[in-house]
């Protein structure tokens, strides 16, 4: 990741105040507001965001055409350009005006493919806002973003050079909803490291540090998301290493030295069984390797705790893939939570599994996988801690062993958290259970949303003619999301949500993000630490016949 950012806001209007703490929340950026009266020195890389309700006075306007010309960054946010394009010191803004803004309505932002901002964005970006409909952008300047208007396509964002630096302007941001929204921040984000003429580096080259079920489903996002080149794969098996050359064309090793030693594998991604996670993520740490670990990040909260230190020590990013916390129920469920359609969120059931024999790979071997409660418990412990973020204070879980003895696992765990504030959490995972309960059963003190399963089936035809249905596990298709919102007769309104689109390799964009631009990791490894301590303990109190486990921070 290239330098840090010295941001300095200036800020007029007190909707765009909502900007500085996510933009300080970005560790790339030293963030802060102009206090009044204060000067603004017309330094390189500072970059200044503002957003304007009133005019500029002339000291501000002197500032600003100084910093630029100096080789600084401007960007400017809605109608602050059509204070800044009439002054003198703009003058190579000559020929762009300002126009009138239109009505508030949904707009589809788009990302100009290939420009300086574009990587790894969206399509586009549905954002309900005012669109300024000015005349085009300066000649020479570089379009960054466009809406569709009336038949055609607007030029709504924009970089040119004023001076030895760079103005940007993203012409939208009128209306105080949109300064929350997530897609709208990181749009700023990109504009500000724009303006700051900073450009992402050359691709990350990724290595995978064993190639078992999961392997092709890394492989393929390594070399599907633009700044990650698959570069390297490790694995003891010739047939796997032989499928990886097939699918791939790229170099394999046997031994996870080859690959360590590579100088154009940046970063490695630990697929070994769970047991092994902790030896190997702590052997790519000390190759200087930034490290992706498969689920779950460890068996004990120690292990978590030694690895977070040597990625401290070492200066490299770990984190883990909690890849579900892209699945559309999941998304829906949590927006639902955020917007308070529910109120405040205190009690929440949740479970997986079925009546089906376990597999007979390592995943069922306790000694290897860590027990049932490791499996799925590794993503519903996570999409709980999302929804009720307090901080667990008890852990209890019973666990039954009564139909597949050719395992080691349980055939059935169900675990008690309960939080600090007074909320609790139930999983159950079972592998005995002929009735399923719902996926998820979420109270608020204004409603409640509840996830129900889908069975469904593929359908196809034989070549007979006759109709072949394969039917799908429960956990392979999303779940039905209703919201219950409660009313004044003791009766509840309800809605099922619609699921959006599932963001395509969301958690290895996010990476790349984070890795070439400095954006905030979606899955800090601290937060999958919290899901191994839950789960040890869980383990701990089914060993002891369900004793309470207490947990301190």
């Amino acid at each position: 990741m290239a330098e840090s950012i010295s941001l300095r806001l200036l800020l007029h209007g007190s909707d765009a105040t909502s900007l500085l703490g996510p933009l300080s929340a970005i560790r790339r950026l030293d963030v802060r507001a102009l206090a009044p009266g204060e000067r603004l020195h017309p330094a390189g890389a500072s970059v200044i965001v503002t957003s304007a309700d009133r005019p500029f006075d002339a000291d501000e306007l002197d500032a600003l055409s100084a910093h630029l010309r100096a080789g600084g960054g401007v960007v400017t946010l809605g109608a602050a350009l059509a204070s800044l394009a009439g002054h003198p010191g703009f003058g190579e803004l000559a020929g762009w005006r300002s126009g009138e803004t239109g009505p508030a309505t949904e707009l589809r932002v788009r990302p100009v493919p290939g420009s300086v901002i574009a990587s790894r964005l969206g399509p586009e970006l549905l954002l309900r806002d005012r669109l300024f409909l000015t005349d085009s952008p300066p000649d020479g300047a570089e379009p960054l973003v466009s809406v569709p208007w009336h038949a055609g396509e607007r030029v709504v964002a924009f970089r040119t050079r004023v001076g030895a630096g760079h103005l940007v302007h993203l012409g939208l941001g009128s209306r105080s909803e949109v300064f929350v929204d997530p897609g709208w921040r990181q749009l700023v984000y990109r504009c500000v490291l724009a303006a700051a003429g900073l450009e992402a580096a050359g691709p990350i080259g990724v290595g995978l540090y064993g190639y078992g079920a999961i392997g092709r489903e890394h492989a393929t996002s390594a070399t599907a998301v633009e700044g990650l080149e698959l570069r390297g794969v490790c694995d003891r098996v010739g047939d796997r290493r032989a499928d990886a050359v097939r699918r791939f064309a790229v170099p394999t090793h046997a031994e996870a030295s080859g690959l360590l030693t590579d100088p154009a594998v940046e970063l490695v991604v630990v697929g070994v069984p769970p047991a092994f996670h902790a030896q190997a993520v702590l052997e790519c740490l000390r190759a200087g390797k930034h490290v992706v670990c498969e689920k779950p990040f460890a068996l004990h909260a120690a292990e978590a705790d030694r690895m977070l230190e040597a990625a401290a020590e070492a200066g490299r990013t770990v984190t883990v893939y909690q890849s579900r916390r892209w699945d559309p129920d999941f998304t829906a469920m949590r927006d639902a939570v955020r917007r308070g359609d529910i109120g405040r969120p205190f009690y929440m059931e949740s479970f997986a599994g079925g009546f089906s024999h376990p597999c007979s790979y390592w995943h069922s071997h306790a000694p290897v996988s860590g027990g049932t409660v490791f499996d799925w418990g590794s993503h519903y412990f996570d999409w709980v801690l999302q929804l009720l973020p307090g901080e667990v204070v008890r852990v209890a879980a019973l666990a039954q062993k009564r139909v597949w003895h050719d395992v080691t696992n349980e055939d059935q765990v169900r675990v008690d958290l309960t939080f600090a504030g007074g909320e609790q959490a139930t999983f159950l995972q079972s592998d005995v259970a002929a009735a399923l309960k719902p996926k998820w059963y979420l109270l608020g003190d204004r409603g409640a949303i509840v996830g129900d399963w889908r069975l469904e089936a593929v359908r196809s035809r034989a070549w007979t003619g006759d109709l072949v249905e394969e039917r799908l596990q429960p956990g392979e298709a999303p779940a039905r999301v209703r919201v219950h919102r409660a009313d004044q007769h003791g009766t509840a309104d309800v809605t099922e949500l619609a699921l959006p689109p599932r963001t395509p390799n969301g958690f290895y964009r996010n990476l790349a993000d984070h890795l070439l631009l400095g954006e905030p990791l979606a899955v800090p490894a601290v937060e999958a630490r919290r899901n191994v301590a839950i789960m040890e303990a869980a383990t701990r109190s089914a060993a002891s016949g369900g004793r309470p486990v207490e947990l301190r921070a």
